[in-house]
């Protein structure tokens, strides 16, 4: 028998198959070992928590509460158990009533329009016309604009102005315009454009009174050839603006001619 495994070991491979047998066998061994080993520890470390019973109680739905008769101090089923009626707390109870808190309203930030800039107030004024004024000589002022022209204003004698010119190139024909406003006055009639039965005046100078775009009173001086040679400021009133023209007709008739560019280059 000896000689059959010696024989058995020595032929070609069958020594390696044993050898590899016998570690499998071994490495088994050592892993059945190790988890048998954590198998204890685990079951050592559990905590056996204990069973509690519930006691069974009885349903209400079972409980037949009309066939109860029960006396102020008689025991009812368990002779330990004495069945009291409840009794009223003398104790007064305060209710508490809890408001809830109002929260605040946020205040609401207006925004502040932005401020239209105020207007430039014109440097002319509502002419207060009078006989006394008119007596006394206006006067006719020559004068060069931002522009570089030369204008006229007519001025009465307490220094308003009533009037100005349109803007010429040279002072000549300014002072040609200055003559042809007074020839005008002479026989200008003030024509009235804002009433409904106006009818246009052709061939004859004339003193339109109208209104403008901001619905103030104005008027023009118009020669006979339709073309304007005096204007005047906006008027609040109708009866403003007539004034204004009897002012022009008495500075006219009655002035004195002022330049102002002499001292000027």
């Amino acid at each position: 028998m000896l000689e059959q495994i010696k024989e058995f070991l020595t032929t070609g491979y069958n020594l390696y198959y044993v050898i590899a047998g016998v570690v499998i066998v071994l490495v088994a061994i050592i892993i059945i070992a190790v988890g048998s080993k954590n198998a204890k520890k685990k079951k050592s470390n559990r905590v056996e928590t204990p069973t509690v019973s519930t006691p069974s109680y009885a349903k209400i739905s079972d409980i037949d509460v009309d066939a109860i008769n029960v006396s102020k101090d008689e025991p009812v089923g368990n002779p330990n158990v004495i069945v009291k009626p409840p009794v009223k707390s003398t104790e007064t109870v305060t209710s508490v009533v809890i408001k809830p808190v109002a929260q605040k309203k946020k205040e609401k930030v207006v925004e502040k329009a932005p401020e239209t800039p105020k207007r430039l107030e014109s440097n002319f004024k509502e002419p207060t016309y009078s006989e006394e004024h008119a007596k006394r000589p206006g006067t006719i002022q020559i004068y060069k604009d931002n522009g570089g022209k030369f204008r006229f204003r007519v001025k009465s004698s307490n220094k308003e102005t009533v009037g100005h010119s349109q803007g010429y190139t040279t002072k000549a024909n300014c002072k040609a315009g200055i003559k042809a406003v007074i020839n005008a006055c002479k026989l200008a009639e003030v024509i009235d454009t804002t009433k409904e039965d106006y009818v246009p005046v052709v061939g004859r100078a004339t003193f339109e009174v109208y209104r403008d775009n901001e619905k103030k009173f104005r008027f023009r001086l118009t020669a006979a050839n339709t073309g304007n040679i005096l204007a005047s400021q906006g008027y609040t009133a109708k009866a403003n603006c007539i004034n204004g023209v009897k002012a022009v007709k008495a500075i006219c008739i009655n002035h004195k001619l002022e330049d102002v560019t002499v001292n000027k280059k």
